[in-house]
């Protein structure tokens, strides 16, 4: 009895090592780990797809401009057969589990990033908090770039969109989970910062941001419109505010709370907006606020409400949601036929935005 339980424990062993020996697993070096990717319209109608993949190369220095990376580029049928074509371009397995950052190219943004979007979302080993922007003028060129600063394999575009390191009111953070959901959610339109290259400085600058209806870009806002849209979307809490005349004044924004709500109307719908601001002056004319502390308070508050006027009005005119106006009113009021509906209802509606600034700090100079 002992001699037969001894043997079937033998023979399990046997089965299981045997199982285990046509597993898919591989050593961390038999993987070549994806540190950006780039999706590209292809210049063959019969191959629409230009596929990037910055490859990251291990290297034992870690100091300045050290980074080693190795960029394979091809045009295939489809996304999902790009990559595996790529496969056959590499002595290493490609795995996408570090890959943060994934650009679209500026063309191809302009016709549909479903598809794309759709593909990011099926394939297993691509992180639902990877960060999805556009490169401008394409993705290739972006990926491309080798920063003279980078340590690791990709990280400085990694950084721009971390809040491990720069914190900065122009750069929108877009995440795959909330894109997809931007996409398919109605009332909500998606938005992608935009990428490009200083190609004196061998650098990025992400300063502007792209609003998409659904499927493809419809504008994109100038870097003022982009900071400001980042203050009513609660993309960042430390931001700052312009000049409101010929002299230099420049304000702080510590903070910034809005409320809004939605009220009804057969003729021209309105969004009553309230924003609550407290601010710190970091560059003024000296005795410009102490000679009249109401009426600089005033102007300011008039300045900041006129931007967020013309800025809604420029969304809205684009017929684009970022804002979520749509969602809102779905919530509150019953429409049967939303797509057909709301088109309509948005072009329509009016916008009536009240500011208050509170005065935190002036500085020392008087």
């Amino acid at each position: 009895m002992k001699r037969r339980l001894m043997l079937s424990f033998v023979a399990s062993i046997l089965l299981a090592g045997a199982l285990l020996s046509g597993c898919g697993f591989k050593d961390i070096d038999k993987r070549y780990f994806v540190v950006g990717m780039g999706i590209d319209k292809g210049e063959n109608e019969e191959k629409p797809y230009r596929i990037t993949l910055k490859l990251g190369v291990p290297s034992v220095q870690i100091d300045a401009g050290k980074s080693k990376t190795q960029v394979e580029t091809i045009e295939a049928v489809s996304i999902a057969e790009g990559v595996r074509m790529l496969k056959s371009h590499v002595d290493k397995e490609i795995d996408f589990g570090h890959c943060k950052t994934i650009l679209l190219g500026e063309s191809f943004a302009q016709d549909s990033i479903v598809e794309a979007v759709t593909w990011m979302s099926r394939r297993r080993d691509i992180q639902n908090i990877a960060a999805i922007g556009i490169g401008s003028p394409n993705a290739e060129d972006v990926i491309r770039v080798q920063p003279d600063v980078e340590r690791f394999p990709g990280n400085t575009l990694n950084l721009f969109f971390s809040e491990d390191a720069t914190e900065s009111s122009f750069t929108f953070i877009e995440l795959l989970t909330d894109l997809t959901r931007r996409i398919y959610e109605k009332g909500l339109d998606p938005y992608l910062p935009v990428i490009t290259v200083q190609s004196e400085d061998n650098t990025y600058v992400i300063n502007r941001v792209a609003l998409l209806n659904k499927e493809k870009v419809v504008t994109v806002l100038e870097p003022k419109e982009t900071q400001l849209l980042s203050q009513l979307t609660a993309h960042t809490t430390h931001s700052q505010f312009g000049s409101y005349r010929s002299d230099p004044f420049v304000i702080s924004v510590n903070g910034i709370k809005i409320h809004y709500k939605i009220k009804k109307s057969d003729t021209a719908p309105k969004v009553e907006m309230k924003i609550k601001q407290s601010v710190t002056f970091e560059e003024m004319p000296i005795n410009s606020y102490y000679s009249n502390p109401e009426g600089t308070v005033a102007q300011l508050e008039q300045a900041y409400t006129e931007d967020v006027l013309k800025l809604l009005q420029k969304i809205q005119k684009a017929g684009v949601d970022p804002y979520g106006f749509g969602l809102r009113y779905r919530a509150r009021f019953h429409l049967p036929n939303f797509d057909e509906e709301w088109p309509d209802i948005y072009s329509r509606m009016e916008f009536d935005v009240k500011t208050k600034v509170e005065v935190r700090g002036t500085g020392l100079l008087r």
